[in-house]
């Protein structure tokens, strides 16, 4: 076998010399560190003693011989014997309730009074629901272009009614089905009254006082409807409806529509003809909330 040749390189020695003091400058950095952690120890007891001994002679515990008997009572001084004593109380999640997907309701939960009027997008009936006798408007959607899918007017009108929760806004409770595919109804608050009917059957017009109390109640509406860019685009008295109290509220959101700044590219065959604005009359194609405040003045007019 070959001898084993040593490196030139290697001291034996000196590298033996310089493990042993990498140990004992281990050792060293031990016992300091061992030293701190016993004072800072002592510290602690001490302290805890002083606190113990002032709390004794404030309440007056003191015993025979010169010796603390212990209170009934005293306050733990250790997080860790504090936390120790104590169960782990269980942890219970919040469930907070909240709405949840699921099919519609069909329409033979309401029972059908009386036919109420005909609009350009649906068959208005009064109804009642047989669960909760509530009256009712039951609109039927409809569904001329049904082969091509849901109607855009339907859907523009469930989506701005959903989102016009305001107390002069009729409410639109749920959407319900029928036998077809192609029935669809929109429940909603049933008023007694609209404007248009009640002026041309009233013996004497609105007082001062009743006409801005009515118009109030239409410009609060309106102002909220543009402070959520919708536009209604078809305010007219027959679509001002009112209850035996007073209250109005607008409906008929089949030509409603979103809008923005600028305004998107719209058509101009929108309003009743007598409560259109001009510039819908000249053919513009670009309008805002305007056109609506029109409508509002030719109401109160």
């Amino acid at each position: 076998m070959a001898s084993q040749v040593k490196s030139r390189w290697a001291d034996d020695e000196e590298d033996a010399a310089l493990e042993a003091q990498r140990r004992r400058e281990k050792e060293l950095k031990k016992k300091a560190k061992a030293d701190r952690q016993r004072k800072v120890e002592e510290e602690n007891l001490r302290k805890q003693n002083a606190a113990t001994a002032m709390d004794d002679s404030i309440n007056g515990h003191d015993g025979v011989n010169g010796e603390s008997e212990r209170p009934s009572k005293r306050r733990r001084l250790s997080p860790e014997q504090h936390t120790a004593t104590i169960d782990p109380v269980p942890v219970r999640l919040l469930r907070f309730p909240a709405p949840e997907w699921g099919p519609c309701r069909h329409v033979d939960n309401f029972e059908k009074l009386n036919h109420i009027e005909e609009g350009s997008y649906g068959w208005v009936s009064r109804a009642k629901e047989t669960a909760t006798g509530d009256i009712v408007a039951l609109k039927k959607l409809k569904m001329d272009n049904a082969n091509d899918g849901f109607p855009v007017t339907g859907l523009r009108e469930i989506q701005t009614l959903m989102a016009s929760r305001h107390e002069n806004i009729v409410a639109l409770r749920e959407v319900v089905m029928g036998d077809k595919l192609d029935d669809v109804f929109l429940v909603m608050d049933f008023l007694e009254h609209d404007l248009k009917t009640l002026q041309e059957d009233m013996l004497d017009g609105f007082s001062p006082s009743e006409i801005k109390t009515l118009l109030l109640q239409l410009t609060s509406a309106v102002e909220y409807l543009h402070s959520n860019w919708i536009l209604h685009r078809d305010l007219k008295t027959s679509n001002l409806l009112m209850n035996n109290r007073g209250q109005m509220k607008v409906a008929d959101f089949g030509m409603a529509r979103y809008y923005g700044d600028p305004p998107p590219k719209l058509t101009q065959l929108v309003v009743t003809l007598w409560y259109r604005a001009p510039e819908l009359l000249l053919g513009t194609e670009k309008y805002g909330a305007e056109i609506d405040l029109w409508s509002v003045g030719c109401i109160f007019v």
